[in-house]
């Protein structure tokens, strides 16, 4: 109210004044009103950079002092800022009237402005509180389990759209009801625009829900070209990191119409799986005696709790039991999980051992580093045992 009296007293007195200098009462008064309106939108900057100070030093201080992590998140999100951007549409909008008040078109326009203005800023600060949630939420253990991003995708779209049309009705003088009943024969219309968004919105659900997909999951969807980490999951999109470092994007609904597949219950399960085998010559399997028995004593292999009593040893027999208790000393190996080393059916190349076991940790580098290990001592160790591991002929064979 006291702004109000002193902008008055201020045009009384410069209106007075130019009078008294001489000029026509009518260029007087608007001259003494363009006067007084620029006096008030400089106070209304001058009012939104003091404003401006108060939160970038003082407030600043306050919570860099502070313990808490929210308050920072408010501040990288400019939310006090964006709130700062009120004050000087307050103050005109309390100012101007008593300024210009012969001018009521004038009034009229500068308010539609006004609430306009006012208007966009709500929806600014409502949207940086969003991105301070999401952040916030971000630091909690469930945030990749149970990703938000999409819900608060979903919102910020509709404080748009409430927002725009609170801005054409302030614009053509509407109310909001009625365009909002309006909106109801543009349904169809709406459902075609914001199709991705509702599929997204329904996958997000889903997903979630199911515990289908989460960040930091390694996927598979060959369709489109995805293999590696998923980074981010949002309304529309799934963004999952290859192992080339190239980034896939995979529309949200496709995860749940199109089949994917996770290795996330790999590490659940106990670890990464290896199954591989191994082709051995025929012509080389035997059976088992004494002087292979001594050459493998020699070697420092105790072999002997690996014959078989009252039964006759094969060589591959033999090996095969070797390959079943070395297992159990790679250290990658995990010994709790299912492992096996077994013959399959004969074939054209030879006769087949399979190795199955999960290594730990899952991850590709440290997986390929111990199964390269492993093979690498298994080849190295089979000729102790009188095999060969076949291999086509080459020219030096011939």
């Amino acid at each position: 109210m006291n702004t109000t009296i002193h902008a008055q007293n201020f045009h009384d007195a410069f209106k007075t004044a130019l009078t008294y200098w001489g000029m026509a009462d009518k260029f007087a008064e608007y001259i003494a009103d363009f006067s007084a309106l620029i006096a008030i939108l400089i106070a209304s900057i001058i009012i939104y950079y003091i404003a401006k100070i108060i939160i970038n030093r003082i407030l600043k201080r306050l919570i860099d002092k502070s313990s808490s992590q929210w308050d920072d998140y408010l501040y990288e999100e400019k939310v006090f800022t964006r709130l700062a951007l009120l004050l000087p549409a307050l103050f005109l909008q309390v100012a101007l009237a008593p300024t210009i008040s012969e001018y009521p078109e004038a009034i009229r326009i500068i308010g539609i402005i006004l609430h306009v203005y006012m208007t966009a800023i709500f929806l600014l600060v409502i949207v940086s509180f969003l991105n301070t949630t999401y952040r916030i939420y971000g630091e909690f253990e469930v945030a990749d389990s149970k990703p938000i991003k999409s819900y608060l995708q979903i919102a910020r779209i509709i404080v748009y759209v409430i927002g725009g049309i609170s801005i054409i009705s302030i614009l053509i003088g509407e109310s909001p009801m009625s365009l909002l009943a309006g909106l109801g024969a543009m349904s169809a219309i709406l459902l075609l625009i914001f199709k991705d968004s509702i599929l997204g919105f329904v996958a997000g659900v889903q997903l979630s829900s199911n515990k289908m997909l989460m960040i930091g999951d390694w996927i598979t969807m060959p369709k489109y070209n995805a293999d590696g980490t998923v980074i981010d999951i949002s309304l529309v999109t799934v963004k999952v990191r290859n192992f080339d470092n190239s980034v896939s994007f995979i529309p949200a609904y496709t995860l749940i119409s199109d089949s994917f597949q996770n290795w996330r219950s790999m590490a659940d399960a106990g670890g990464r799986r290896m199954k591989r085998s191994i082709l051995i010559d025929i012509g080389t399997i035997r059976f088992v005696d004494d002087p292979m028995l001594d050459a493998l004593k020699q070697r420092g292999l105790q072999v002997a709790s690996l014959l078989e009593k009252g039964e006759e040893q094969t060589n591959v027999g033999l090996f095969r039991n070797y390959l079943f208790t070395h297992l159990k000393d790679v250290p990658n190996v995990n010994p709790a999980a299912f492992q096996m080393v077994r013959i399959l059916q004969s074939t054209e190349f030879g006769l087949p051992i399979e190795i199955v076991a999960y290594f730990n940790p899952p991850d590709i580098i440290p997986f390929e580093e111990a199964v390269a290990k492993l093979f690498e001592h298994v080849f190295a160790i089979m000729p102790e045992f009188g095999l060969k591991a076949f291999q086509r002929p080459s020219g030096r064979d011939v």
